[in-house]
């Protein structure tokens, strides 16, 4: 499964384009939020993960092992320990969960 490898190169795009009000890096680069659902669903889940659904996506979130921070300034976001700005190498280190 490519899930990590696309999110990852998905946040590069977004920053690339300048579309960080609708994905985005927090800023420590060690958690991303998605600012803006309607607009990465439409321009981020349709075309890479072939997905409508934002429940899907934060599915797959949680089968790699994402946590959503619930609480202080970064409420909303999404962080995996090997999941890091910069470090697209440590992809290849993230597990799915299996499932039952």
């Amino acid at each position: 499964n490519q899930f990590p490898w696309k999110l990852y190169d998905m946040l590069h795009t977004a920053e690339k384009r300048n579309e960080e009000h609708i994905i985005s890096w927090i800023k420590d680069g060690k958690a991303f939020k998605v600012h803006n659902r309607n607009l990465f669903i439409e321009e981020y889940m349709k075309k890479l993960f072939n997905q409508t659904k934002f429940k899907s996506f934060q599915r797959q979130l949680n089968l790699w092992g994402f946590e959503r921070v619930q609480n202080g300034p970064d409420k909303g976001s999404y962080f995996h320990p090997l999941f890091v700005k910069g470090r697209r190498d440590c992809c290849q280190r993230l597990t799915r969960v299996k499932l039952k």
